[in-house]
C-alpha cells in the first residue's frame, strides 16, 4: 500500500512529513476561506495568517528530529549535504530574483513561494549528493 522506509527513523520522519503536509493544506484552506468569507481584521488576522506557517514551522522540527533519531550517520550526511544544496539554491534564486524585481522590471516574487522551492532543490540535490559516492 505506502512505500514505507525500513529505516524505523526514516520511516517516522516519512509519516511525520506527511502529516505535516497535510495540515499545511488544511490550515491554508482554512486560512484563505476565513479571509474570503469572514473578513477578519486586527489581531485575529494575524492569527488566521499565521496559522498556514505553522505547519512549516512543524516540518522544519520534524526535520531536525529526523537528524537527531538517524543512527546511520551515512544516511543523516546525506540529508544535510541535500538541505545545505536546497538552503544554497534557494538563496542564490531568491536573491538572483530580488535583483531582477529591482533593475528588470520582472514580476514580484511572493514570498509564500520560497519554502516550497527550498524542498524542490533540496529534492533535486538528493541525486547529485547520492552520485557523488557511487
Amino acid at each position: 500500500m505506502f512505500c514505507l522506509p525500513e529505516n524505523p527513523a526514516q520511516r517516522r520522519y516519512a509519516l511525520r512529513m506527511g502529516l505535516t503536509a497535510l495540515l499545511c493544506v488544511l490550515f491554508s484552506s482554512v486560512a484563505a476561506l476565513v479571509f474570503r468569507f469572514g473578513h477578519p481584521h486586527g489581531i485575529p488576522a494575524y492569527l488566521v495568517a499565521i496559522l498556514p506557517a505553522l505547519p512549516i514551522m512543524g516540518a522544519l522540527v520534524v526535520t531536525g528530529l529526523y537528524l537527531a533519531e538517524e543512527k546511520d550517520e551515512f544516511q543523516a550526511n546525506l540529508l544535510v549535504q541535500s538541505l545545505l544544496g536546497g538552503m544554497g539554491a534557494t538563496l542564490a534564486a531568491t536573491t538572483v530574483w530580488g535583483y531582477m524585481e529591482d533593475f528588470a522590471n520582472v514580476p514580484h516574487l511572493n514570498l509564500v513561494w520560497v519554502y516550497p522551492f527550498f524542498w524542490i532543490f533540496v529534492a533535486l540535490s538528493i541525486p547529485v549528493v547520492k552520485s557523488r559516492y557511487r
